[in-house]
């Protein structure tokens, strides 16, 4: 069997393959967005109008204008918004991957619509290889690349191919080209391929790092890794000292708290890209995690911030016998020697050091 390393870089291309027909449009206005949840398909996005900006749970974020595209590789939590502070709510046909045969339009949000964007949920097929954790969350095809992209990203090339019956299963082929001449553009995508070997285990912590908020299983984790289930999991028990899923639970909650912090995304938003699809066993889990529910974790990090910073200490002047420990330690390094120490006496609670003239 002919190594990794030794193929040519079609070779390891050429395994790469995308397969699905959830496309659909979204026309989303002013001050709007929307938002999709973890799972294991990779998600595509292009700007046919207007501008947006996408943001994924582990922190990636790319603004798009028209006729850009990105794909989220990692299949984490991420929103596309058309303003930062703009309510994201979760895109129920990528949610539940409805297959069509043309993409049909769909309104989010209320008033003037702002951007139109193209979406696909697909499903990948990597090649053997492929550790995910070594790809990067968000592939980004911009209009301004050279050379194939730009001409897979004219501006009129996937409106076109979105028209008509059978425009789906075009939409996936087109998507496909581009994923890989994206990659085939980025100078490290020999090594995103065949990467050197690394502990597996390390691995998988790294993937539950990055993107917590996705739908693990012990099966998902092992495959992820190229380990079998039973052998990864009592591998990763051993090294880790906590098995999988509770790492998992503890990852997502640290996540869901980190974005509380923030404050700027409702507890059901926080819920569903923290990886629970019901915000009541959500709360329930955090509330058991941290001792306080969101809210009034929410609350208790409202009152921090709005609480003034403590005054300045008055200047307090300091008697030579009163020296706290770390100038004590100072003032002794430059003592006299005791030749020329003549005298010591009490002086208004401090010590009055005394000396001879040589």
């Amino acid at each position: 069997m002919q190594r990794a390393e030794d193929k040519s870089l079609s070779g390891l291309l050429s395994g790469l393959d995308l397969r699905g027909q959830t496309w659909c449009y979204s026309d989303v206005a002013q001050d709007a967005g929307f938002s999709v949840p973890p799972g294991d398909a990779v998600l595509f996005h292009a700007v046919l109008h207007g501008s947006a900006r996408i943001a994924c749970a582990g922190g990636a974020m790319i603004e798009l204008g028209v006729g850009d595209a990105v794909i989220v590789l990692s299949g984490e939590a991420h929103a596309l918004r058309t303003s930062p502070t703009a309510t994201a709510s979760t895109h129920a046909f990528l949610r539940d991957e409805t297959e069509v045969d043309v993409p049909p339009s769909l309104s989010i949000g209320q008033g003037r619509v702002t951007a139109r964007v193209l979406s696909g949920k697909l499903r990948a097929t990597w090649p053997g290889e492929v550790n995910r954790a070594t790809l990067p969350s968000l592939l980004a095809l911009s209009r301004n690349d050279a050379g194939p992209l730009a001409a897979l990203l004219r501006p009129e090339a996937l409106p076109l191919a979105g028209i008509g019956p059978g425009s789906a299963a075009l939409l996936t082929r087109l998507a496909a080209m581009m994923l890989v001449a994206g990659l085939r553009a980025d100078p490290r995508c020999r090594q995103l391929f065949s990467p050197t070997r690394q502990d597996p285990i390390a691995d998988a912590l790294r993937l539950i790092e990055a993107n917590p908020a996705a739908n693990w299983t012990v099966e998902r984790l092992a495959r992820s890794v190229g380990m079998g289930r039973s052998n990864f999991a009592a591998h990763f028990t051993q090294a880790v000292g906590r098995a999988p899923m509770e790492v998992v639970a503890e990852q997502r909650m640290e996540h869901a708290a980190d974005l509380l912090r923030q404050g700027k995304l409702k507890i059901a938003e926080i819920s569903e890209m923290a990886g629970y699809g019901s915000e009541a066993a959500f709360s329930r889990r955090f509330t058991r995690h941290f001792g306080l529910s969101p809210s009034q974790m929410r609350e208790r990090e409202r009152r921090v911030a709005d609480k003034p910073a403590p005054a300045p200490p008055a200047f307090q002047p300091l008697l030579a016998g009163r020296l706290g420990q770390g100038t004590a330690a100072l003032a002794r390094q430059h003592r006299p020697t005791p030749s020329r120490l003549s005298e010591a006496r009490p002086q208004g609670g401090g010590v009055l050091l005394s000396f001879k003239r040589d």
